[in-house]
Formats: structure tokens, C-alpha cells, sequence
């Protein structure tokens, strides 16, 4: 729907180009056979397309700078800032993982972060995750304000660890977008991406993230390398090929950095595509970008499908441990759940992690990475 200052600056342009084709037409020779009006749209469109580029220069600078400071904020959550004119950053050799068998897309050795120093008995402290606000019931104003988060540059990133187990050295970051509204409160991820889904929204908004995202692993290759990245992305995606295709394009020109990056999608939405779906999945995967699998909720998976289609990590939730129903329909014992992701060369993820009980009580199972408010919330990366 056109906004009143598109329609103003439409109708001004259109008055300029008019004038100036009836000028023409009379001041140059050339000209004189020439219909004014033609001239004037001629004028028109090229009015139009100065302004267009104009505007997306705008925007693609206020990006930039909006990514220059997530770098920043990146760098320092990590504790691994250089020092200038610093060509590399120097890192103990226990510090570097370059396990190619369990990292096969992922193979460049990969910078963690020295854990913190935790006095003896101190109790950990359970931090509120600052995206748990409460937010309004959906009758269309909270799509509406999604929009308007969008559309007025309040939607947020945020990074979120994701640690080794057990020694919790920081391995990779999530990255997360929380849209706010004008007050500045911020609204749960949860029915923000419902409310998106519902109105078709939901590809343009992940294809923005991608394209900050990538932007970001950019930005960080100069200053820090080796940090690993996970990006959401709605399975939708891969569903149509009109969706698909500037997808594939897109991270065919990125392929640089796919050692750097994961591509996240939801397990729900991935077990509803089909043969086509799956194969594009598979062709991303190809290009060199490891695939995670969120939100498992279920432990009757097939496992040799998943790892044929790219997948590389399967996210579980915790509480999915302590579901009975999931458990009695699980193949396989949760013992050997480590072992059969080894096998298939996947690499599973303890997610929602968030207190030390939670852990403890599955310490048996040997997850190799975790994530949680255990090991550290969503940190803001402060936007330009």
C-alpha cells in the first residue's frame, strides 16, 4: 500500500519531469517534434531511479554502521579484542579445536574463549533471560507491530553462547533477533515468528537476518577469526523455489564464509517438506554450510536421513529428557544417544539449559555442547 510520502514525492517528481520535458521541448531544436509528455515520463523513471538508489544507499550504509558495532559488541563479549596494527591473535594450542571428523563443514581451527574464574562455593547465579517480556495476545497488533519494528530499524540482534561440554569454553554464537516497539520494550521471539508465519512474512524477515549476519561474519574475519556463527532460518525457504532460488544465489556468492556459518532450521518445519524440500537442503549443505536442526523434541529420528541431507547438528531441548511419552517412543537407548549421532557424523546439542540440576541430571548422556541460560543469555548487540 503506497504511504502519503511516497504519493507526495511521486507527484513531485512527476510535476519536475513535466516542466522540464515542455522545456525542452522548446529550448532545443533537436526536440521540437517531440512529444512533451513523452519526454516527461522518460524523465520520470529516471527520477524515480535516482531516488531508489539514493534510498537503498541510505539504508545499506546505516546497515554497515549498525554491523560495525555488532563486531564490536562480538569482540568484547568474547574478551578476544586485538590490539591495533595485531595481524593475528595468539591462542594456546589446548584452546584450538581442528577435529575434522566431528566438524567436517566447520574444519578451520576454531578460537574459544577462556572460561571465567569461579570462586570455590560461589553459587551460580540464574540469569533472567531479557527476552522473556510478556507480550500481547495476537488479534493483529502484534504483527502490526513487528511491522513497525521492521519498518523503523527496532529490531535488535542478540548473540547467545554455545559452550563445550563440560569444560564450557564458549565454541560458537546464536545469532537472534528481537524486534521492539517505540517504548522500547522488547517482545518475545516465540509469537513474533507465529505472527509472521501467519502473514507470509516470515522469508523476507529471515532473509534480513542472513544478510546481517554475513555481513557480520565479514566484519569478523578481519578482526577475530575462527567464530562460528548460527543463523535461523524458516524451512519455508526451501519449500518453493521462488523462495529458494535468491537463497542459493545469495550464499553461493557468500561460500567463503560457510566454515564460519551454521543454517539453523526448525524441526517441525523441516519434517513437513518434501523430496524437493530436503534436496535443496542438501544443496545448501553442498555449498559448504553446516546444518543445525532446532527445537527436537522427539528422540525417533532417522539419523542416516539427516546427515545425508547436510545436517551436522541436532539441537535438544532438556526438557524433552523428562518427557515419558517421547521416551517410550524413542528406537533407541538415550544412553547411547551420543554414540548414534557419532555414527552418523552428527554432533548433538543440549539446549535450554538452566540451572545446574538440569545438567547434572543428564550428565550421563556425554552431550558435547550445550546452550542455555546456564552458560550465558542473549547479549544485546547495541544497534547503530
Amino acid at each position: 500500500m503506497p504511504t502519503l510520502p511516497g504519493l507526495l514525492t511521486f507527484a513531485a517528481l512527476s510535476l519536475i519531469a513535466l516542466v522540464a520535458g515542455v522545456s525542452l521541448t522548446r529550448l532545443v531544436p533537436g526536440l521540437a517534434l517531440q512529444h512533451p509528455g513523452l519526454l516527461a515520463l522518460g524523465l520520470l523513471m529516471m527520477f524515480w531511479a535516482l531516488r531508489e538508489m539514493l534510498l537503498r544507499r541510505r539504508v545499506q550504509n546505516r546497515l554497515i554502521a549498525e554491523i560495525e558495532q555488532l563486531a564490536e559488541e562480538v569482540l568484547r563479549l568474547r574478551g578476544a579484542e586485538p590490539a591495533a596494527g595485531s595481524a593475528a591473535i595468539d591462542v594456546p594450542a589446548e584452546e584450538i579445536v581442528t577435529t575434522r571428523a566431528t566438524r567436517p563443514h566447520l574444519s578451520r581451527p576454531h578460537l574459544v574463549m577462556p572460561e571465567a574464574p569461579h570462586i570455590a562455593n560461589e553459587p551460580r547465579l540464574i540469569v533472567p533471560d531479557p527476552m522473556r517480556t510478556p507480550e500481547p495476545q495476537d488479534d493483529g497488533t502484534l504483527l502490526d507491530a513487528v511491522r513497525d519494528a521492521l519498518n523503523n530499524n527496532r529490531v535488535e540482534l542478540h548473540v547467545q553462547p554455545i559452550v563445550s561440554l563440560p569444560q564450557r569454553r564458549i565454541r560458537f554464537f546464536e545469532l537472534l533477533a528481537r524486534p521492539r516497539d517505540a517504548d522500547g520494550k522488547a517482545y518475545a521471539a516465540a509469537p513474533c515468528l507465529v505472527a509472521l508465519d501467519a502473514a507470509g512474512l516470515r522469508a523476507e524477515f529471515d532473509a534480513l537476518m542472513l544478510l546481517r549476519g554475513v555481513q557480520m561474519v565479514r566484519k569478523l574475519e578481519q578482526r577475530a577469526k575462527e567464530v562460528g556463527f548460527f543463523l535461523n532460518l524458516t524451512p519455508a525457504m526451501l519449500a518453493q523455489v521462488e523462495t529458494f532460488n535468491p537463497l542459493y544465489d545469495f550464499l553461493t556468492r557468500e561460500r567463503e564464509h560457510a566454515a564460519n556459518i551454521v543454517l539453523e532450521f526448525s524441526y517441525e518445519g523441516v519434517r513437513q517438506l518434501d523430496r524437493n524440500g530436503l534436496y535443496r537442503m542438501s544443496q545448501l549443505a553442498a555449498l559448504g554450510f553446516a546444518l543445525s536442526i532446532d527445537g527436537i523434541d522427539r528422540f525417533d529420528l532417522d539419523f542416516a536421513t539427516l546427515a545425508r541431507n547436510g545436517v551436522r547438528f541436532l539441537k535438544f531441548n532438556a526438557a524433552t529428557f523428562s518427557d515419558v511419552s517421547a521416551i517410550a517412543r524413542s528406537p533407541v537407548d538415550l544412553a547411547d544417544l551420543n554414540e548414534i549421532c557419532k555414527r552418523h557424523d552428527l554432533l548433538p546439542i543440549l539446549t535450554k539449559v538452566e540451572a545446574e540440576a538440569d545438567l547434572l541430571k543428564l550428565a550421563d548422556l556425554n552431550f558435547p555442547l550445550g546452550q542455555g541460560l546456564l552458560f550465558g543469555p542473549p547479549k544485546l548487540a547495541k544497534a547503530a
